[in-house]
């Protein structure tokens, strides 16, 4: 019952995080492994800033 529990807050949690646009390291990876197998793989330290720098490095992506 209590692994029920966990995993549904588990997805409510990935849910919450995609909506906000917070990056996913985890699906990162795996779409790194699968697709790009002898590619350098990123810390998540490094994703992370990667992200934000995308997302907040660009012309027009701020109101100030």
């Amino acid at each position: 019952m209590m692994q029920r529990i966990r995993a549904v807050m588990a997805g409510w949690a990935e849910l919450l995080r995609a909506v906000a646009g917070a990056p996913d390291y985890r699906r990162y990876l795996a779409h790194m492994r699968a697709t790009h197998p002898g590619d350098r793989i990123m810390t998540e330290t490094e994703f992370n800033l990667a992200r934000m720098s995308d997302r907040y490095d660009r012309a027009g992506s701020r109101c100030c």
